[in-house]
């Protein structure tokens, strides 16, 4: 009698745990079904048992979840994975989950004696698709600048040091928005904004994909230009220089000239402190301000000069 009563407390538990407890077959054969009632979250799994993991899932996903069941029987002991699954591609009756891409953690244990005349594991499936979500939203908050979504100062001292020590070359320009005090006084902090937001999408536009451009604070942008010649440093900046004075920045029905001046610093072959090229693009910036603003100055620590 406490046998049964102990069998129906279990199967009762079972059946009404959120994420969906499973016994799998070593020939792929989903044996029991429990749980996964949180439709938010999963499909109604119960359609799998008595199916074999081919009828339902795609090969390839079939295929490796197969190999952490064997996995799991050779070594007999809890083996815990995560994988991505399509499911919209699961052949079940109804899907009546979140659909789409999920993210799921398996937690699979062998079972110590056959499960209806076969070797056999458990299986705990939990969705992280949220978790994994913000897990890798707060990496990109590690990096990006917010307002702008530009690399941020830290990753881009990182970055570039990692590429000084890989390769030893790298020019590095430095641009600061000239003027940008009167803008965020004449017009409020919210016009600034928008400037800052918009000179990142030319900048972006400009440049594509092929530099790393951060914010390196305030109205100061870097940006790091590798495999480059002199000239061709040059270019790109007078390029960037150019885009922004010929585009008209607008601010609700206030039109806003902005102009930019760039410092552009040369990495000498024996210099490989990323810091330093900055401040060598630091006083290359200062003379174009001292100049005139809306310029292009050039520094070479290998030769000492300015352009």
């Amino acid at each position: 009698m406490y046998q049964d009563h102990l069998e129906d407390l279990t199967y009762s538990l079972f059946n009404t745990i959120p994420d969906p407890f499973m016994v799998i077959g070593e020939d792929g054969t989903y044996l029991e079904v429990f749980g996964g009632t949180e439709r938010s979250l999963y499909d109604d799994g119960k359609p799998m048992k008595g199916k074999n993991i081919y009828e339902f899932m795609p090969k390839e996903f079939a295929d490796f979840y197969m190999e952490q069941v064997r996995l799991t029987l050779e070594k007999g002991t809890l083996n815990t994975f995560d994988y991505k699954l399509e499911t919209d591609k699961v052949v079940l009756p109804e899907l009546n989950g979140p659909g789409g891409t999920q993210w799921f953690e398996t937690r699979m244990h062998p079972l110590a004696n056959p499960y209806m005349g076969q070797r056999a594991v458990t299986a705990m499936i939990i969705n992280i698709t949220e978790r994994r979500n913000l897990h890798k939203r707060l990496r990109e908050l590690s990096y990006l600048d917010p307002l702008t979504g530009l690399y941020n100062r830290r990753y881009f001292l990182e970055r570039i040091n990692l590429h000084l020590l890989q390769k030893g070359t790298a020019h590095i320009m430095l641009c600061d928005l000239d003027h940008f005090k009167y803008i965020n006084d004449t017009f409020g902090h919210l016009a600034g904004d928008t400037v800052l937001k918009e000179f990142a999408q030319i900048a972006r536009g400009v440049l594509k994909h092929t530099h790393a451009i951060a914010r390196f604070g305030g109205d100061e942008f870097v940006i790091a230009l590798t495999q480059k010649s002199d000239q061709e440093a040059l270019e790109v900046a007078e390029q960037l220089r150019s885009a922004v004075e010929q585009h008209t920045f607008r601010y609700q029905s206030d039109e806003l000239k902005v102009s930019i001046s760039i410092g552009v610093a040369v990495l000498s072959e024996k210099d490989l402190d990323g810091s330093a090229l900055i401040a060598d693009a630091d006083r290359a910036l200062y003379q174009a301000k001292e100049a005139g603003r809306n310029l292009v100055k050039l520094m070479s620590k290998a030769e000492g000069d300015n352009a």
